[in-house]
């Protein structure tokens, strides 16, 4: 990689306005004329060779090449080797050598005094690849495709023909990045690099005799490459120069590939796996390559930071250098950040190939295995209620207790655990992944060795090594000493503990001898470590791995949060909570012991009486009585039908009165009059009707003309409800009900149930609740206690002011956030129910939220925010905190 190339993956080949050696545009025209038969616009393009000419005759392009005598055998190789490609049915897109009128490749000409070798190309259809695009994820596997298209299109080729080696090949960034090195004064980077470097050679060596050489381009760069563009990406498509072709290792060249789209990434690791995975779908890489591609990207990596050194070194007074040397310190710094093993077990994840099964023997061989109880830690567990699994001893807790029975118990590998889900950050996600476990067992049980090894260490934990996998104990007693080589079936110990009690081991296995792997991993980091700490299950003699789960399938939620079978944790600000939050105890004590005395509905049941009566405590002032219905459906359904019943008797004999004055008058009447007045009748009907259905009204914030509606509903005599389903219980503020605060004085007052149930209730006064009460059907006695067990959460809890400090916060912090942010056009709300209009062009934007906070969003793209009032200040910051990452603003 050269040094001008050192910060860009992407570069393109640049027009220009100077003249190789002062040859002029009209030799260039007579030449093109003269011996191809061609004329058209012309200009000068940098190549790496020198400089061409690039021939737009109006339909198609030509590339004029002009090259010194030395070079002629070898443009008619290349042209070979182009002729060789473009038979190939998989082959790359190639240019293609243009005869003469004579029928030569290859033209030898005398210009200005010097005689030069020339030849003309088709030219590629095709955009470069552009400067201001990061390499994306598909186009990264493109690249991969497109070189090992290149390899397979040249496997057959013959090596005789073509035998030199490529200047900057990998096999020489050992001595070449010494020699670079040697002129930094830099003791720090030079150190850094140079131990970079060895440690990459070292696993590249013992690997070398099993790479496959071919004719390849060692560094296929943006320079050689041509591609189609579309709104969302470019797309490589061709191989526009072919001059940097050697026979090389193949592994190298995809090497210098992913080197190149790792800095482009900042030195992020996993940025190479899509180019990996493009090429190995072609050209799949023997074990031996595999192995080596990750250390061969490092030392890619280390030489261009020689490199960049060396340019720093030998111009100290240019910034540029110094900060391209930063840079690349930088980027190489990054990617050391994972380990060799890690990054071949992210290449055999990405490429699916399993990894070779291990022989182990049993650990403890006289253990009755059967006798192992085996506890769930998972989201799904139903050990797991009223969020025990914060207390950081409780799975302890829980293991000791599934072990009573048999005096024998274990954690499961491989489990994502309850116990270390928590939200996800912005930027991390928690580590739940158990890649161990631990086991209860007789103190005093003997450890044999599963394995033929050497004892690598004795304490804090016991290390047991062999060539493949080392063996990992805590909780073991043994008086070998580190450096024993063991056979199989030696003894190593006994489990620690007096005769008679109860001990505990944690097992683990690890496929890295240099890191032992974590006690727990992250969810997206749980297939490779798999790979790396694989299962005990074959010590054990028994099956001890968590079933599969599956992200996204929800199975918990606990105040503001819902957890899938993975432990991923999400913020419910939907508004479809319960207002005490999900998965309270005492809604689940009152439901239980409820269903164990009474689930039918009977009309007057005690339970719903004293609901009814803690309801009327609470009510809103004008309202003294409250009627239950078993769904808002149904409580609709009621209240419409009472306000069409209204109709005064006065109205009724009028009415009567006009129908049967009508009917006399109009006995010799025409059909067409009887029709007239039979139209008159039914609009008049109509109009009543509209006039008679109630104005149903919901408070909240922002809400337009609801105050014209209020007034106009009052002269036509119509019924006011004020719907509270989403807004009641103090959601909104310091009073339970908002229709206290807007004074808007309904006839009815619709809520819904604090415990999230199907329940409706209606306040009314008096002699609507005599009315409506022969409408509504006897609710079941279950929920009727278990909505009045979460009216008792609400007040025990004091959630309402808990609602109005969260509200508060949650205000500030969206406030801050409409002021920095020019997405956002409007926010509307209070306390705990927020909505936030996007600009219209950003009406997709809270997408992003999705995985992170549960959310509403209505027709016109507002997001509607409403957690349950039980929030806390972590849940209020975590929520904004994703906003702001969803708005693109800088973190906070």
């Amino acid at each position: 990689m050269q040094g001008d190339e050192a910060s860009e993956i992407l570069d393109a080949p640049v027009i220009t306005d100077d003249h190789a050696d002062d040859v002029s545009l009209d030799t260039i025209e007579a030449l093109l004329r003269d011996h191809w038969g061609l004329s058209g616009q012309i200009f000068p393009v940098e190549e790496k060779h020198g400089v061409g000419y690039l021939v737009d005759n109006g339909n198609l392009r030509y590339f004029l090449d002009m090259r010194d005598l030395a070079d002629e055998q070898a443009l008619r190789v290349e042209h070979e080797v182009m002729r060789h490609i473009t038979r190939s049915p998989d082959g790359p897109q190639v240019p293609e050598p243009v005869a003469t009128k004579a029928g030569a490749e290859v033209l030898t000409a005398e210009i200005d005094g010097t005689t030069r070798v020339l030849r003309l190309l088709t030219a590629l259809d095709g955009d470069p690849p552009p400067e201001d695009r990061d390499v994306t994820e598909e186009t990264a596997a493109e690249l991969g495709a497109l070189l090992a298209s290149l390899v397979k299109s040249l496997e057959d080729f013959d090596p005789l023909i073509w035998n030199g080696e490529h200047e900057d090949d990998l096999r020489k960034a050992g001595p070449r990045t010494v020699s670079l090195l040697s002129k930094v004064a830099d003791q720090e980077a030079r150190d850094m690099i140079a131990r970079a470097m060895v440690s990459a050679l070292r696993r590249i060596h013992p690997l070398a005799a099993e790479f496959r050489i071919g004719l390849v381009i060692p560094d296929l760069g943006p320079g050689d490459l041509t591609g189609e563009t579309d709104d969302a990406d470019w797309h490589p498509t061709g191989i526009t120069n072919l001059g940097g072709l050697s026979r090389s290792w193949y592994v190298s060249a995809l090497a210098k590939t992913c080197a190149r789209i790792l800095a482009s990434q900042g030195g992020e690791p996993a940025s190479i796996l899509p180019a990996l995975t493009g090429y190995h779908a072609i050209d799949p890489l023997n074990a031996a390559e595999l192995e080596a591609l990750w250390p061969l990207v490092i030392a890619d990596i280390a030489s261009s930071a020689a490199l960049a050194e060396n340019t720093h070194a030998e111009a100290p007074d240019d910034e540029s250098a110094a900060e391209e040397a930063r840079g690349r310190r930088q980027i190489l710094a990054n990617a050391s950040t994972v380990a060799a093993e890690y990054m071949h077990a992210c290449i055999l994840e990405a490429c699916r190939i399993e990894p070779e099964p291990l022989d182990l023997n049993l650990l403890m061989p006289e253990l009755e295995a059967e006798k192992i109880r085996l506890v769930d830690l998972s989201s799904k567990s139903p050990l797991f209620q009223g969020g025990n699994w914060t207390d950081p001893d409780c799975d302890w807790r829980l293991l000791a207790r599934t072990a009573w029975e048999t005096g024998m118990g274990s954690t499961r590998y491989g489990e994502y655990r309850l116990s270390r889900s928590k939200p996800d950050t912005v930027a991390t996600e928690p580590r739940n992944v158990a890649l161990h476990v631990d086991i209860c067992l007789p103190a005093t049980t003997a450890l044999v060795a599963p394995f033929k090894g050497t004892v690598v260490q004795v304490a804090p934990q016991f290390s047991l090594r062999d060539e493949n996998v080392t063996l990992l104990v805590e909780g073991m007693e043994t008086a070998l000493t580190e450096g024993a080589e063991i056979g199989p079936g030696d003894q190593l110990g006994t489990v620690a503990g007096a005769a008679g009690a109860v001990g505990g081991l944690r097992l683990r296995l690890s496929r890295d001898h240099e890191n032992h792997p974590p006690l727990f991993c992250r969810p997206s980091e749980a297939a490779v470590w798999r790979r790396l700490a694989p299962s005990p299950s074959a010590l054990l003699g028994i099956d001890c791995d968590a079933p599969a789960a599956i992200s996204g399938r929800e199975v918990r939620a606990w105040h503001e949060f819902v957890y899938d079978e993975t432990g991923h944790t999400v913020l419910d600000f939907s508004g479809k909570a319960p207002l005490i939050g999900h998965g309270h105890p005492s809604i689940a004590a009152a439901s239980y012991q409820q269903h164990l005395r009474l689930t039918a509905s009977f009309d007057g049941s005690a339970e719903a009486e004293a609901l009814r009566q803690a309801l009327v405590d609470m009510a809103p002032p004008g309202f003294t009585d409250v009627v239950l219905f078993q769904d808002r459906h149904a409580a609709m359904e009621a209240i419409t039908e009472l306000a069409q019943a209204r109709e005064t008797t006065e109205e009724r004999a009028a009415v009567a009165a006009y129908q049967e004055n009508s009917a006399e008058d109009d006995i010799d009447g025409s059909s067409e009059d009887e029709a007239e007045i039979s139209y008159a009748v039914a609009s008049e009907q109509a109009e009543r009707e509209e006039c008679a259905a109630p104005l149903i009204v919901e408070p909240l914030p922002g809400l337009l003309h609801a105050a014209e509606q209020i007034t106009s509903a009052r002269e036509n005599g119509r019924l006011i409800i004020v719907d509270e389903t989403r807004t009641g219980y103090g959601r909104l503020g310091e009073n339970l009900w908002n229709a206290e605060r807007d004074d808007i004085k309904p006839a009815f007052l619709l809520a819904g149930s604090c415990d999230g149930g199907r329940l409706s209730v209606v306040f009314c006064n008096e002699e609507f609740s005599e009315a409506l009460a022969p409408l509504a059907n006897p609710v079941s006695p279950v929920d009727a206690a278990t909505a009045l067990a979460a009216l008792t959460v609400l007040r025990e809890e004091n959630l309402a002011a808990n609602a109005s400090a969260m509200g508060e916060l949650l205000e500030k912090g969206l406030r801050q956030l409409a002021e920095e942010s020019d997405r956002i056009e409007a926010i509307e709300g209070r306390r705990l129910w927020w909505s936030i209009q996007p600009r219209s062009e950003d009406i997709e934007i809270w997408d992003a939220l999705d995985g992170h906070v549960l959310h509403d969003v209505d027709h016109s793209g507002r997001l509607i925010l409403a957690p349950p009032l039980c929030v806390s200040e972590a849940s209020i910051n975590l929520c904004l905190d994703h906003l702001r990452n969803t708005l693109r603003l800088p973190p906070k």
